[in-house]
């Protein structure tokens, strides 16, 4: 691999690496705007320029790669970076004045503050002052529909939203228009961003306050959130993402890119606006027996007492719960899959599985049969199983597996149904207790590649409302002699 100087610390890096890249691997942090890992590169914003030596123009590390060594002298240094050089400092803070010049001084009533490249790179490149006397440009308004709210005035003309309508979600609904003083990102004559399945990642990409989620306009200042890394319940991929929450509410989900990961960048809207339902509103709920409040001794003596018990384990939750689900069955035949949920496929690249059970693997990997329930409801009528234990999110069930499954409720002696969220199929059973959601428990999934997922607690659960893994410990547990 050739070797290459960065402010005179030498390192060896792959043919073609980016400098900016390269820049990286040493702790030296490259400011930039269009640059974008899972888009072409462009060098717009000019931000990140270098200096290389033998060069005589400062050069764009977003778009300049190390050359590969010479064949006759492999060990030579094939490149000199200097990123801290007056001369790139004169350059860094003479495009922060040349952005700042029409950008409106709105910031506390940005949604981007707090989080905004522009506040962070004029604060450590700018010059802090500005020149500028003339009254600032001011652009017409646009709608971009339901989703998506664009003030161009705040615009830096980086087109990371463009690239990604044209490279990624394939809509091409944004393009640049005009020249000049005169340039801006619009749109094609009568098209929104209402039909692009996958338009919040344009916000995400936006590195200033151009592009806001209707959704989350106004609605909470960044600093008082709190991130945990999580993944998305949502697909059988078990994106990664951070729950941003203040007050134990979700205020909303963003993407949690891993390293090399291309396709963790971007979530699906459906993905992103999933988080409402994880927010709980009213009275805890309590476990019930025959639809009283009943306390879990009397719930335990009853599932004990039945016979043979069988258990469904809905494949949205972790595999802990999975493990501990899984011995309550008498036998170990007796452990189901269900969850029939599908996602139709939109863009192939990040989305490898239409299936929308997120750890289908990891609970057939631990005993869980799936596509089987027929034979488990040909048991229950027969007599083979007397209870039935379902861990249940209806959510991801179609009416027809909820039919399949309320006839093996009706048919079992006694029926327990462990939701986070109370549905018709849960309250027909003889018994229910109230579960933790995944958002309010740590654990852990295998998704469809086979790759596992971890995610963190971010909400703490009412009193009384307990994770899988605790009320399947306590179900288990034998009497004490009296």
């Amino acid at each position: 691999m050739p070797t290459i100087k960065i402010n005179d610390v030498e390192l060896s890096v792959t043919p073609g690496t980016l400098v900016l890249d390269a820049c990286r691997t040493v702790g030296i942090d490259i400011p930039h705007y269009c640059y974008h890992p899972a888009l072409s590169p462009v060098a717009t914003c000019r931000m990140c320029l270098v200096e290389i030596k033998g060069q005589p123009k400062l050069a764009t590390s977003c778009t300049t790669t190390v050359p590969p060594a010479p064949k006759d002298n492999p060990d030579a240094v094939v490149m000199e970076v200097f990123t801290n050089t007056p001369a790139v400092a004169d350059a860094r803070a003479g495009v922060m004045e040349f952005l700042l010049i029409n950008h409106p001084l709105d910031c506390p009533i940005c949604d981007q503050a707090g989080e905004c490249k522009l506040q962070d790179y004029s604060y450590h490149y700018g010059s802090g002052d500005s020149r500028m006397a003339e009254v600032k440009r001011r652009y017409r308004y646009e709608d971009l529909g339901a989703k998506i709210v664009i003030d161009k005035n705040r615009c830096i003309h980086c087109t990371r939203c463009v690239r990604f309508t044209r490279e990624i979600s394939g809509g091409g609904e944004l393009t640049v228009a005009s020249r000049g003083s005169h340039l801006e990102v619009t749109t094609f004559t009568g098209k929104s961003m209402d039909q692009n399945p996958f338009a919040g990642n344009v916000v995400d990409l936006c590195p200033v306050g151009a592009l806001t989620s209707r959704d989350f306009r106004f609605r909470k200042r960044v600093w008082y959130l709190k991130s945990v890394p999580s993944i998305s319940r949502h697909s059988a991929l078990g994106n990664p993402i951070w729950i941003d929450h203040e007050g134990n509410q979700i205020h909303r989900l963003r993407p949690r890119p891993l390293a090399g990961k291309e396709t963790t960048h971007f979530i699906s809207d459906a993905e992103r606006q999933a988080y409402p339902r994880y927010n709980r509103t009213g009275k805890a709920p309590l476990p019930t027996l025959k639809g009283t409040p009943a306390p879990l001794e009397a719930i335990r003596e009853a599932l004990q007492a039945a016979g043979p018990v069988a258990v469904i384990g809905q494949g949205t939750f972790g595999c802990d719960a999975a493990q501990r689900l899984g011995e309550l069955a008498s036998t170990a035949d007796l452990r189901f899959g269900s969850g029939d949920k599908t996602i139709p496929v939109v863009l192939p690249k990040y989305q490898t599985s239409d299936d929308g059970i997120l750890n289908r693997r990891g609970f057939t990997e631990r005993g869980f049969r799936f596509g089987v329930l027929e034979e488990l409801l040909g048991k229950v009528q027969q007599g083979e199983v007397r209870a039935v234990v379902l861990l249940h999110d209806e959510a991801f069930t179609s009416p027809k597996e909820s039919a399949l499954l309320t006839q093996i409720i009706q048919a079992a002696s006694f029926s327990l149904a462990l939701e986070a969220q109370s549905s018709d199929l849960g309250r027909s059973a003889t018994a229910w207790l109230p579960t933790t959601s995944y958002a309010e428990e740590s654990d852990f999934i295998v998704n469809h590649d086979g790759e596992l997922r971890r995610y963190q607690k971010a909400l703490q659960p009412p009193k009384g409302v307990r994770p899988v893994t605790a009320w399947a410990k306590d179900l288990a547990a034998v009497p004490a002699a009296v």
